[in-house]
């Protein structure tokens, strides 16, 4: 997939800054982990396509699926825990997981965090707005200046909306997209600020939404490219994430992955 908007482009590279420090030697990866043998994974569960529930009720998306490869690599079962996206990062840094895959953007305010490793980009994205389909008075992301719009806590799109509006906005904040949506249909707010793919997969699956293209331009904000995130206390762990995605990028699995969950979003 290649999402860009009219001059800008995301480079799908290894950045030299994502790669583990030098560390002195010592306990490796798989003794630090939350549970002997797990990979303890967070995510939402609620950013199709990304991480979802499927109809048999377990969860799958393309983080999701990515995790597990990544896990099958490393000779590591998987746990997958569902929480709130704001409480995805409060527990990694408290130990009570190892990673989070939950449609997470690498941005600039992240990867210079002390707590957090982000891994080598996965897939392109950029924020934009979800609003109901018959909407007439938002019909580009700029419209939102002046009207009352949701975004998920703890996600970008927060600062982002304040970044470039500053007072001239309400934002309402969500546990989930699934609330998000609820408001949004009833009026509740004007439109929604979300990732392009899991805006795309809504739009695509009720006919009652609309997505916003091209979607917000900010350097190094939007577009963005997403990772997945491990602790700083864990640079072993980041260095083998790394080198098992790489391998999935040569070998081409991670672009049929990409296929599959992605597709022409």
């Amino acid at each position: 997939m290649n999402l860009r908007m009219p001059g800008f482009a995301v480079p799908f590279m290894l950045c030299a800054f994502a790669v583990a420090p030098a560390h002195a030697a010592g306990p490796s990866y798989a003794e630090k982990l939350a549970t002997s043998g797990t990979i303890t994974i967070a995510t939402t569960g609620n950013a199709p396509p990304m991480t979802t529930v499927g109809t048999d009720g377990k969860l799958t998306g393309f983080d999701v699926e990515l995790c597990r490869r990544i896990a099958e690599g490393l000779e590591l079962k998987t746990e997958f825990v569902r929480v709130d996206f704001s409480a995805t990062i409060p527990g990694l840094k408290a130990g009570r997981f190892d990673m989070i895959c939950s449609a997470t953007a690498r941005t600039p305010q992240r990867l210079a965090s002390p707590d957090l490793y982000m891994t080598e980009p996965t897939i392109e994205n950029f924020s934009t707005l979800l609003v109901k389909a018959g909407e007439t008075t938002i019909t580009t992301v700029a419209d939102a200046k002046g009207k009352t719009v949701g975004a998920v806590r703890g996600g970008q799109e927060n600062k982002l909306l304040a970044d470039i509006f500053g007072s001239d906005i309400t934002i309402t904040t969500y546990p989930g997209i699934a609330e998000e949506i609820l408001d949004l249909k009833n009026g509740r707010i004007d439109a929604i600020a979300i990732n392009y793919v899991t805006a795309s997969q809504h739009a695509k699956e009720d006919a009652a939404l609309k997505v916003l293209k091209p979607g917000f331009a900010v350097d190094g904000v939007s577009p963005y490219t997403h990772a997945l995130i491990v602790s700083r206390s864990q640079p072993e762990l980041l260095e083998a994430v790394n080198t098992e995605l790489k391998r999935l990028k040569d070998s081409g699995e991670l672009a049929t992955l990409e296929k599959e969950w992605i597709g022409s979003n």
